[in-house]
């Protein structure tokens, strides 16, 4: 039974893009020629192919200013849409992204905790063990040595807390408690939403086994505790016949220090970031058209990057989400391109993902106003 907090605690994806590969060294070959000549290839490799059992480093960055920082400007449409697992290298450096949004989306994050906790936060205790491992590094290593004007360890020596100079929150080096309180912390610390993948008990696929997803585009992921990867996305029209296979083997080889990222796109009606329904259309639902308010409507992208734990070889998944206002996307002259886009999604390998996006309510609206 997952555990559910009291009310004083507090504190969508069809395409891929990036490995980072990651190489260690195991080992140095030395050639012996002997004069008897009947010993040639004695040496061997050692450890060529073993798993690295840690983290690679992460690139600080010194000067970094989070107050000046512009969020990414992610443009992932295309003009025609084909649900494929586009792939795309990253770094482990690319994991956590930082921006002039970060004070107001934690205590945004932090309210949303404190408001829907049974629907942002969940956890099943056979997680600990994965949380813990990405928790106790996330603030003992990537935070401070990546961002260091803005987390800091303390005292210098034998360092006990990290301070977020940002916040001003202390927080402890080691997780302690159920995992569900640890990812309140981690969901007011990063403004990056956190799934923990464990292989299910059956050895067959991934199931969830923890998260904290205070931004979702349109579904309760509480409500997806406790279920495989391929049934979270049975709502997704064609995922069955065109990714899950290749999903499902994929994660089976994804290899420790590889991580991969990838975004994705869609138009919503107000400039919400969390939605807990009511993003996608299924079969047999009725709709009309609708016009959209551009003032309100953005375009939001998900970044997600997924990578495997060293140690308790979980998978996780962390997904910072971006808003955009049309005017922005026409601004920068591409209002025809997200048009063509618009209609794309129709013209693909999944034609149902139009539907499916709801652009069958907002898409002639939209493409009005970018062609305009």
């Amino acid at each position: 039974m997952s555990y559910m907090p009291s009310s004083l605690e507090l504190v969508g994806w069809p395409a891929w893009s990036t490995l980072f590969w990651f190489s260690l060294a195991s080992g140095v070959l030395i050639l012996v020629k002997r004069s008897s000549g009947h010993q040639k290839g004695a040496f061997q490799e050692s450890n060529v192919h073993a798993e690295p059992t840690a983290y690679p480093p992460v690139e600080p960055l010194p000067d970094f200013e989070w107050q000046t920082k512009e969020p990414l400007k992610l443009r992932p449409f295309k003009p025609k849409y084909n649900l494929t697992m586009a792939i795309e290298e990253a770094t482990v450096s690319e994991l956590i992204e930082m921006d002039k949004n970060y004070a107001d989306r934690i205590a945004l994050r932090k309210a949303l905790m404190t408001d829907h906790p049974e629907t942002v936060l969940g956890a099943e205790q056979c997680v600990a063990a994965a949380v813990n491992e990405f928790y106790s590094w996330m603030v003992e290593t990537y935070l401070p040595t990546r961002f260091p004007r803005m987390f800091r360890l303390s005292p210098p020596f034998k360092p006990s807390i990290l301070h977020n100079l940002v916040t001003n929150e202390k927080l402890p080096l080691r997780a302690v408690g159920h995992p569900i309180e640890t990812l309140r912390v981690l969901g007011g610390l990063v403004d990056e939403d956190v799934l923990f993948l464990l292989p299910s008990d059956d050895g067959d696929g991934y199931t969830l086994k923890g998260f904290v997803t205070c931004f979702p585009n349109g579904f309760n992921t509480k409500e997806k505790l406790n279920v495989k990867l391929r049934d979270i996305h049975k709502p997704v029209p064609k995922y069955k016949e065109k990714l899950e296979k290749s999903m499902d083997r994929y994660f089976d080889k994804l290899k420790v220090g590889k991580f991969m990222k990838r975004a994705n796109w869609t138009i919503t009606t107000t400039p919400n970031l969390a939605f807990f329904q009511g993003t996608h259309l299924y079969e047999g639902d009725t709709v009309s058209q609708e016009e959209v308010n551009v003032e309100n409507a953005r375009f939001r992208c998900e970044r997600q990057v997924v990578h495997r734990l060293p140690q308790s070889r979980a998978i996780i998944l962390t997904i910072k989400t971006y808003l955009y206002t049309l005017s922005e996307i026409k601004g920068e002259g591409l209002g025809e391109s997200l048009a063509q886009a618009i209609d794309g999604l129709r013209e693909g390998n999944v034609p149902a993902f139009h539907f499916y996006k709801r652009a069958a309510i907002w898409g002639e609206s939209a493409k009005a106003y970018l062609r305009n």
